[in-house]
């Protein structure tokens, strides 16, 4: 059995042996990876086509969930330096920020409730009980609805972000791991990686009105700006499940490599990256046709990828060699850098303005700030290493 695939089968069982995430260093037995979920901002507009990405917002400060310690660090992004830590929940491992007020959300995965922050007090405003083990977020562009996959309840919590309450919880299959919305369509499919299948919620509604078939353990979702398809990388297997969102359909499944991950879009959805855990390798796949074109070779047990705001960069955080490898897919097929972090870097952050590369290095309690105009040159792009709480896992910045 793969390394991955010991780690996530726990997942399946029991939602007690799900929580088992306090622990510094990477073991087959630990199913740490079933938190490495990330926020890929989704560029609206048609695949191909040139794309107004809009006005880089302000950001004045940087949150940082301390898996292991059950806190969350706050990073001033103008001194670099960690400012606060706050209280939150047992095993923080998700959150996600407001588009239009103050508030970031905090998936509490084993307490089952989800923290409110108050960004400008850096107080804790509330504790939502959600449902047993959450594990993923995700909030509407108007801000006014909260959605929170709750693995262990096999259910989805609605949360209303202006009473701060839960106003539905919507049934699932089995282990909802991870969610994305298409609020476009008025849809919110999810990874149910127990069940081996995607799950549809029809949001007028709010019910499952599908579930659709995917591959062994399906952990991350996908979905093209046009809302035309949606890519669902099979964490238990070697492959990428493509679904027609119209139709409700699958494509023909595409053969990545050994234990596919987390999954990168171009910003015009022109190509998918995929970061192939057991393989040391990422693949491309061309949207369009739904067919990969072409590969690289990274860093051992790639994780975590970010593609830059202009598209010309790929990073690629290596868990099991703790480096960052950098790539310009659009020019070739090779590392054009290799960069040296902290002890398993397990998730990343690029700022908007593609400045700033945030590595969260889960086995040596850190963030490494990587400064991307630097790579390359001769020069030493580590520009920063911040003390966080232990094991940080994800990050948004406000």
């Amino acid at each position: 059995m793969s390394p991955l695939l010991r780690f996530v089968s726990p997942l399946l069982g029991t939602a007690s042996r799900l929580l088992l995430l306090r622990f510094p260093k990477y073991s087959p037995r630990h199913p740490w990876a079933f938190l490495v979920l990330v926020v890929c901002a989704l560029a609206m507009g048609g695949c191909g086509e040139e794309m107004d990405l809009g006005i880089i917002p302000p950001f004045t400060h940087a949150f940082v969930a301390n898996r292991g310690s059950n806190t969350v660090s706050v990073i001033d992004l103008k001194s670099f330096k960690n400012v606060k830590t706050i209280r939150v929940g047992k095993s923080p491992g998700r959150l996600v920020s407001s588009p239009i007020d103050d508030l970031v959300f905090v998936a509490n995965l084993n307490a089952g409730t989800v923290s409110v922050i108050d960004s400008n007090t850096h107080f804790v405003q509330k504790t939502i009980p959600v449902g047993k083990s959450p594990a993923d977020l995700a909030i509407t562009a108007d801000g006014r609805y909260a959605y929170v996959a709750c693995y262990g309840s096999s259910t989805i919590a609605m949360i209303d972000c202006e009473s701060l309450v839960v106003t539905r919880s919507i049934k699932t299959q089995t282990g909802p791991a991870a969610i994305k919305l298409s609020e476009q369509r008025k849809e919110l499919w999810v990874a149910q990686q127990a069940d081996n299948s995607v799950g549809l919620v029809d949001l007028d509604k709010n019910v499952l009105i599908e579930s659709i078939p995917a591959g062994k353990s399906p952990l991350y979702l996908e979905i093209l700006p046009d809302h035309s398809r949606l890519f669902v990388s099979n964490s238990g297997g070697d492959s990428v499940t493509v679904i027609d969102t119209r139709s409700r359909k699958t494509l023909e499944a595409i053969v990545t490599g050994r234990s596919p991950m987390q999954l990168s879009m171009k910003p015009d959805g022109g190509e998918i990256y995929v970061n192939n855990f057991d393989a040391d390798s990422v693949v491309v796949i061309n949207t369009a046709l739904a067919a990969l074109n072409g590969s690289f070779s990274v860093g051992k047990n790639p994780i975590r990828g970010v593609v830059s705001r202009d598209g010309q960069r790929l990073y690629v955080a290596n868990y099991g060699s703790n480096t960052i490898s950098v790539l310009s897919p659009p020019n070739n097929r090779e590392v054009v850098a290799s960069i040296a972090v902290g002890a398993q870097p397990e998730s990343m952050y690029l700022t908007p303005d593609d400045l700033y590369l945030f590595v969260l290095n889960s086995g040596s309690d850190d963030v490494s700030v990587i400064r991307t105009d630097i790579v390359g040159s001769g020069g030493s792009a580590l520009f920063a290493v911040i003390p966080t709480g232990a094991n940080p896992a994800a990050i948004v910045t406000k």
